[in-house]
């Protein structure tokens, strides 16, 4: 599917184009998310009244800006990540249908074993569900989680100690290692360190050394209900580590846009529950408000 990119007003506009075609306007923050929206929400919906048009208004501000500016007479969710705000504790409130997401970004909800048993069989052609994964495999794929959940701690306390540090950004690649050729790499227990410890010192210089202990140790306390699984970032992380594994229970190379959508069209949605209540409540035409 090819995705155009449009300017945040242009796109506003687009609700207006389809407003007659559809039951529901959908904004999001990303066009990198916009086919796989469309799938799960889609998936979500009983009966004949689909979504025809996810629109991406290109970043989060864009999208509180028009959930702001909107006449809410006309059934519209407006969806944005989770993000760090997670750590942080941080919810965007009292803006009438604003859905946040309770995980880091809408990618978290695509891992999924259900949905990589689908990938596998479809990819072999030969081999039957129930022995296409097994719960050890599963597990050994995620074992790295815990320790990219304490990173992320340590990326939400430099938000607040030296924001203009580079974090999430910095992606999987900073802490994999490659095995060998017919290995997926690993998460590398060691980089994580290493980059841990790099944005620690550089916080240590901004705010000074018991500050900073202060600050990460708060976070750490407050966080720790956060499952991992939603925690860290399934678009910089997770997916991509989950990209390496599939690939050597040998479902091919693909795309990222691809990989998305195949998880979309068949992940469990019982993590999608909230989103799924608030696009029908919405679609019915009653309003909610953030919090």
């Amino acid at each position: 599917m090819s995705i155009l990119s449009w300017s945040s007003a242009a796109s506003k506009s687009l609700g207006l184009l389809y407003r007659e075609l559809q039951p529901i306007e959908v904004y999001v923050e990303d066009s990198n998310s916009e086919a796989f929206y469309f799938e799960l929400l889609n998936r979500m919906i009983d009966g004949e009244k689909k979504i025809r048009k996810v629109i991406p208004l290109n970043g989060r501000k864009n999208v509180l800006d028009h959930c702001d500016d909107f006449d809410h007479r006309t059934p519209a969710l407006f969806i944005i990540d989770g993000d760090l705000d997670l750590f942080l504790g941080l919810r965007e409130e009292g803006k009438t249908n604003l859905f946040q997401h309770r995980a880091y970004c809408i990618e978290n909800y695509l891992i999924c074993k259900d949905a990589v048993v689908e990938l596998i069989v479809e990819a072999s052609g030969t081999i039957l569900r129930e022995h296409a994964l097994t719960d050890s495999e599963w597990d050994s794929a995620l074992d790295s989680i815990g320790a990219l959940k304490n990173l992320f701690v340590t990326f939400a306390a430099a938000r607040i100690a030296n924001s203009e540090l580079r974090t999430v950004s910095h992606g999987h690649s900073s802490v994999i290692t490659q095995q060998g050729k017919k290995k997926p790499p690993t998460v590398d227990l060691a980089k994580i360190a290493a980059l841990e410890g790099l944005i620690a010192q550089a916080c240590v210089d901004k705010v000074g050394e018991d500050e900073w202990r202060r600050i990460r140790s708060k976070i750490e306390i407050d966080s720790a209900g956060v499952d991992a699984l939603d925690g860290v970032s399934g678009k910089d992380f997770l997916l991509p580590i989950l990209d390496h594994f599939i690939r050597s229970k040998g479902c091919g190379t693909t795309n990222t846009g691809s990989l998305m959508f195949k998880l979309a069209k068949y992940c469990k949605l019982d993590r999608l529950a909230d989103l799924k209540r608030s696009l029908l409540e919405v679609m019915e035409g009653r309003s909610f408000i953030s919090g």
